[in-house]
């Protein structure tokens, strides 16, 4: 089983930001992947490769070009790594997006469930995107896509919930237990 990792966001356009750490999306997720790759080691049936977009002036072409590579590495299934972000810091939670395919439907349920036991926040379900935030990363590969959104990076719930390498690696682990249910 081959999971792509790819790492929302690019160097240059970061995502939102977590005012607590000052880190934004594409640095705290880079870290992120970097633990799934390590912990994937517990994992014999899965092979994890990270895959960073980069910035071509456009996002469409962003998002084809990742997607050509996770594709090209003959990837069975990709997660897509995001937090939200809110006004609002009460805002809070945890969403998994789905293109809607069988496949992509189960790993996001799988996700959302194993993310919630980690993280302890309040489920704010599983999302079909067929247009929209989030949809072409969702549908520019062959293999089956999600892209999850664990916590609000402004709200202090989501900060208290992912502040710690500790919990920061039970997310991780829940990535590939996630996977590890829907696909093995």
């Amino acid at each position: 089983m081959k999971l792509a990792i790819v790492v929302g966001h690019n160097a240059r356009r970061q995502g939102a930001i977590r005012p607590d750490t000052g880190e934004y999306e594409f640095t705290w997720n880079s870290g992120l992947a970097e633990m799934i790759e390590d912990e994937a080691r517990l994992f014999p049936q899965i092979q994890v490769k990270t895959f960073f977009r980069k910035d071509c002036g456009n996002y469409r072409r962003e998002i084809e070009s990742v997607y050509h590579d996770v594709d090209a590495w003959g990837a069975d299934a990709s997660t897509e790594l995001h937090f939200n972000s809110h006004t609002s810091r009460k805002a809070t939670g945890t969403e998994v997006l789905s293109s809607g395919s069988k496949s992509s439907l189960r790993h996001a349920k799988a996700l959302q469930e194993r993310l919630i036991d980690a993280l302890g926040l309040r489920d704010r379900g599983v999302k079909i995107r067929a247009s929209g935030r989030g949809s072409e990363s969702l549908i520019s590969g062959r293999a089956p896509a999600t892209l999850i959104e664990p916590f609000f990076g402004s709200s202090p719930t989501g900060q208290a919930a992912t502040d710690e390498p500790h919990e920061k690696r039970a997310l991780a682990l829940a990535i590939l237990q996630a996977t590890q249910d829907a696909f093995l």
